[in-house]
């Protein structure tokens, strides 16, 4: 009997052994990678598949944790303890500047490869902004979004509009056209609805004065930032904007895929696909950056994000890293997510979907990268009150720009 409940005893701490240890020892694992995919999305379906197909291929051992938008919370503290985390995915280029100095200098990767030629070069830009001496690669992109108008080319064709607007006067004259063939040209949800104001005002006072602005105060001293403030006021008593905005997201950009009574969307390059799931609406999409002020401060930039792969600056196996990351960011990666129809690829040499034709121009084409709402958000202690403040804005609390600017200064005190 005692032999029987030592063998017993034998096969538990065998199978207690398999169960803790899941994968391969860590010694026999060949890279330790955490992405930002989130289960069950298309996304992750693409990455799992494409890891797979590395594995096979190089006859390697992945460790892979998938923690979706949890990563950048829970990844600053994984690396200052030092946890092994080889090949690490960040949402964004503020999520890379956070977390640079656990990231790999692969300057010398991108250089002798063809990452420069494949990704859009102000994604490459924004990259090497964050580095310290910016000079140097910390990351390539995987992914972009980028703020603009999207837009429902239908209504645009039924109101007779031929070409993108590049300037106020002609995005004014657009809007005018959909208000008289009867369409609500702009949707706005309160989740969003301070970028386009703060667009709006990078046109007017540009960013380095509404970043001042919103630090310091002095809304009410600035001419320019007034005329912005008046300028949405005309907007909506023109009917510019859907009447029943600001809603709460998504249901005032969701009536452009549910009624398509509202035209235009300024928001992420996502909001498009992101309609067509909540609403199974199938649209030919059209977008453009916010318009210029010519003669204005601001530039005829917008707000672009990138997605990016890093690897980790105490990698034992940075070449391997490397081949990772450069598969993950290019060529049957990409044509894998963008079959899917799941984000904007930043391998150009990708043909684009349909829905993303004009985005890819825009990509193209920017020079100049501009921060989330123009500057509007970089006084964190007053992101609340201000998103509330430019609220009355569109509802009818002030009565003219002035009034508005005040209010804007109140939040200061």
């Amino acid at each position: 009997m005692k032999k029987y409940i030592a063998l017993a005893l034998c096969l538990i701490m065998i199978v207690s052994c398999f169960v803790g240890c899941g994968k391969k020892a860590d010694e026999e694992v060949d890279l330790v990678v955490w992405t930002n995919k989130a289960e069950g999305t298309p996304a992750y379906d693409v990455t799992v598949e494409m890891i797979e197909k590395f594995e096979e291929s190089r006859g390697v051992n992945l460790e892979v944790q998938h923690y979706g938008s949890d990563l950048g919370t829970i990844l600053g503290t994984a690396l200052e303890s030092g946890e092994r985390v080889d090949v690490f995915a960040l949402g964004s280029q503020q999520q890379l500047a956070a977390n640079i100095k656990y990231t790999m200098d692969i300057t010398n990767y991108v250089t002798e490869s063809d990452v420069l030629d494949r990704a859009y070069p102000i994604c490459m830009d924004i990259i090497m902004d964050q580095s310290e001496n910016d000079a140097e690669y910390h990351a390539i992109p995987t992914t972009s979004s980028f703020n603009s108008f999207w837009y429902n080319k239908a209504a645009f064709e039924a109101a007779g509009i031929t070409e993108n607007p590049t300037t106020i006067e002609e995005f004014e004259a657009v809007c005018d056209a959909l208000v008289a063939a009867g369409y609500n040209p702009i949707a706005q949800d309160a989740g969003y609805i301070i970028s386009l104001f703060g667009a709006l005002v990078e046109r007017y006072v540009g960013e380095a004065t509404a970043t001042e602005l919103t630090l310091n105060g002095g809304f009410a001293e600035n001419e320019n930032f007034i005329a912005a403030c008046d300028k949405i006021l005309e907007w909506v008593d023109k009917g510019y904007f859907d009447p029943d905005s600001p809603s709460e997201w998504p249901a005032s950009q969701n009536k452009i895929g549910l009624t398509e009574e509202n035209v235009m969307v300024y928001c992420g390059a996502w909001v498009s696909g992101e309609i067509e799931e909540m609403t199974g609406a199938e649209l030919e999409w059209g977008c453009f950056k916010f318009p210029e002020l010519p003669g204005g401060p601001g530039t005829y930039g917008t707000s672009v994000s990138c997605t990016c792969n890093c690897i980790n600056v105490n990698c034992e196996n940075p070449d391997l890293a490397w081949d990772y990351l450069y598969y993950m960011c290019t060529g049957e990666v990409d044509k894998a997510i963008t079959d899917a129809d799941v984000y904007l690829v930043d391998d150009r040499t990708q043909e684009a979907l349909p829905r993303f034709a004009d985005a890819r121009e825009i990509m193209e084409s920017t020079e100049t990268n501009m921060n989330y709402a123009g500057g509007l958000h970089s006084n964190a202690d007053i992101k609340t009150s201000m998103n509330d403040t430019v609220i009355g804005l569109y509802t009818g609390k002030y009565a003219d720009g002035l009034a508005a600017a005040q209010a804007f200064d109140a939040l200061l005190k």
